[in-house]
């Protein structure tokens, strides 16, 4: 049994397809991360997989059970912190979370939530209202994680958060998926899923079109190369035309910034012919692989369905 199995999940809004097809699998212990822009079908999926969403098409099991519109399915068991977090603004976050905490254990929720309190540096003491918005986001951390739910289902949970209180975050996901906790990551931050993150699934306009390792992404995404020359030599223009997978970027005085994909050999050669002084190859990162799926010539990427 996997803690959550998305089966070709497909989500009609009208005449509008907010998610087609999708289906993947989390492994019990994994952080799996899921990309894509705004209005690519993130937080459609989740809340299909909370069950605060019908289907139009598929299914999502979590924690071995089918996921029935408007009917709690193993919530004790599960951590979820929505992208749009609210929570009474009138009670103290202390009390606030007492409250939640008694949808399940709130004895064992108690100090859990104290010791979170501390590491997050957060005055529970404070009504809710009173708080910035970095605070009031950093209640919703100790709300998803009192309780040591089996699957934590986070959507963006580092928005507003200084870089310090990001990393502290981070380290209780990872921490958490060392105990054994399954975590599905929807971020924007290409950075915070290349450091937490095993796997990701990227999504285009309701479709998942990469499903892998994060070092596989990166390791086959769009490379590049910048390239000085000579003093005295020609800047050269790139004939895009005799390259499938070349392209310029970018032009600076003696520079040329080209990106490619696959093997370097032909564009290595066209430069031969001339007088080259320097040649650095940028390390590719999740934010440049990521991008190869959304720029407009990309529009054969593979879909897997």
């Amino acid at each position: 049994m996997k803690p959550l199995e998305i089966k070709f999940l497909t989500k009609w809004y009208g005449p509008l397809c907010a998610v087609k097809d999708v289906s993947f699998e989390i492994e019990r212990g994994e952080i799996f991360g899921y990309l894509g822009p705004n209005g690519s079908g993130k937080t459609t999926t989740i809340r299909c997989a909370m069950g605060l969403l019908k289907p139009s098409g598929g299914c999502v099991q979590v924690l071995g059970q089918q996921v029935k519109h408007g009917r709690a399915t193993g919530h004790t068991r599960i951590g979820y912190l929505p992208g749009d977090f609210r929570i009474w603004r009138s009670l103290k976050a202390s009390r606030s979370l007492e409250v939640l905490a008694r949808l399940g254990d709130s004895d064992k929720a108690k100090v859990r939530r104290l010791e979170l309190a501390e590491r997050l540096d957060l005055d529970m003491d404070r009504p809710v209202g009173e708080l910035s918005k970095g605070n009031r986001q950093k209640v919703g951390i100790i709300y998803t994680f009192q309780h040591e739910p089996e699957l934590l289902i986070l959507d963006e949970p580092t928005i507003g958060l200084d870089p310090l209180v990001s990393q502290t975050v981070h380290d209780i996901i990872r921490e958490a998926a060392e105990s054994g906790a399954t975590v599905l990551l929807s971020s924007h931050d290409l950075s915070e899923v290349s450091a937490i993150c095993g796997r990701a699934g990227i999504l285009r306009r309701g479709k998942l079109v990469e499903l892998a390792p994060i070092s596989k992404i990166v390791r086959e995404g769009r490379r590049q190369l910048k390239v000085w020359f000579a003093e005295d030599a020609e800047v050269p223009s790139l004939p895009a035309e005799k390259f499938e997978n070349v392209r310029e970027i970018k032009r600076q005085g003696r520079m040329l910034h080209i990106a490619y994909q696959g093997s370097a050999d032909t564009v290595l050669k066209w430069l031969a012919q001339f007088e080259v002084s320097r040649i650095v190859t940028p390390q590719t990162s999740l934010e440049d692989a990521f991008m190869q799926y959304y720029s407009d010539d990309c529009d054969n990427v593979k879909e897997t369905l």
